[in-house]
């Protein structure tokens, strides 16, 4: 899925991705975070693209207690839930 964001929000994203220990840079513009803390956790596999970013794959985390470790639940579709969790996350103002 592709997601509009403006020159702000890339710049954001970018200074966040760089700064969290959770985000590894996979080329010069595709990126690869793990969002933990949040109310839905997610990972993301983007890419960063003209006008926005282009979400490669994305899905939702879940944490088995007993294995104490998380793992992929369902994948996500919706470009608004990528949105909010980056905003909750504080990677992007929405």
């Amino acid at each position: 899925m592709r997601i509009k964001l403006n020159d702000a929000q890339v710049a954001a994203l970018k200074a966040f991705l760089e700064a969290s220990e959770d985000a590894e840079q996979l080329s010069a513009r595709e990126y690869v975070v793990d969002l933990y803390d949040i109310e839905r956790p997610i990972s993301l596999d983007m890419v960063f693209v003209k006008g926005g970013i282009g979400v490669d794959g994305a899905a939702e985390l879940k944490y088995d207690a007993e294995q104490d470790g998380w793992y992929m639940g369902e994948r996500l579709d919706d470009a608004d839930a990528v949105l909010d969790a980056l905003a909750q996350a504080g990677a992007i103002e929405r």
